[in-house]
Formats: C-alpha cells, sequence, structure tokens
C-alpha cells in the first residue's frame, strides 16, 4: 500500500505561493490565514498573494520580499479554526467586488470572534473602483461586532 500523503507532501514542496499543510510552520516564511475567499482553489489564493506583491511594488517595506508570504486559505466554517490561531498570528479577510462579499467577510469575521481568533486582521482586496463603500463598512462591523482591528492599506 502506497502511502496516500505523498503525493500531496510532493505538490506541496513544489508550491511556491501556497502553503498548502496549515499545520507546519516554516520561521523564514511569512504564513497568513485567509478567509472570505470566494472559493478554496488555487486561483482565489493567487490573488491573494497579488495583493502582496502590488504592496511591495508600491513600496510597503513592512511586506518585504512578497515570495516569502503563504497563504493559507480557509473557510469560514472550518471545524478547527480555533487551532490555527496558536501558530499563525497573522490573518487576513479577503474583500471583493462580488454581491456575496461583504456576506463572506461576515461569516469570516463571525467565524474568527468565535474561535478566540486575533483581534487584528489585514484587510486584502484586488483593486476595487470604490475602496470607501464597502471595506469602511466591514471595518466597521469588524470592530463593533466582533471587536476585531480590521488594517485597510491603501493601493
Amino acid at each position: 500500500m502506497t502511502d496516500q500523503a505523498a503525493g500531496l507532501r510532493q505538490w506541496a514542496a513544489k508550491s511556491k505561493s501556497v502553503e498548502s499543510t496549515p499545520l507546519q510552520v516554516d520561521s523564514e516564511l511569512e504564513h497568513v490565514v485567509v478567509l472570505g475567499l470566494p472559493a478554496l482553489d488555487k486561483t482565489q489564493t493567487l490573488r491573494a498573494v497579488e495583493v502582496f506583491q502590488r504592496w511591495a511594488e508600491q513600496g510597503k517595506k513592512w511586506v518585504g520580499d512578497p515570495n516569502r508570504w503563504r497563504i493559507i486559505p480557509v473557510a469560514s466554517d472550518y471545524p478547527d479554526l480555533a487551532e490555527l490561531v496558536k501558530p499563525y498570528p497573522r490573518w487576513a479577510l479577503w474583500i471583493d467586488q462580488d454581491l456575496d462579499s461583504f456576506q463572506r467577510a461576515y461569516e469570516a469575521l463571525k467565524a474568527v470572534h468565535r474561535a478566540q481568533g486575533p483581534k487584528r486582521m489585514i484587510a486584502l482586496n484586488p483593486p476595487l473602483q470604490s475602496r470607501r463603500g464597502l471595506l469602511s463598512h466591514v471595518q466597521q462591523v469588524a470592530k463593533a461586532y466582533f471587536d476585531i482591528d480590521l488594517l485597510v492599506f491603501s493601493g
């Protein structure tokens, strides 16, 4: 009988932009748990990676090398969300332009609150035509209802 996880480990080792094994932590990488993605596939995860690349290109020094960031896409209904809090202190919320984005963001914030997750998260978003409305609304809801500071960076 072959090791069924061997193929997954090989794929994870080859992947440079997506961390596929959430309970392994590499101290040289910057891991960030991302909730609120419309799907947990590689295409959506790469969209989150692009935000760090965009911020680095805009001179946000705290990002450093965008290639060292590893996105850990997690569904808001992930049953062991609380187990991710200790090994992964960096969390982000994906906020998109589609009609369901606010609902996904709200459910993600509620899940983080229930899991006694971080009190500070980064807002990740594609370039939005109107940043003020949706982002500021989600930011206000995060603070008022869940006591989570949602950091919104320009660009």
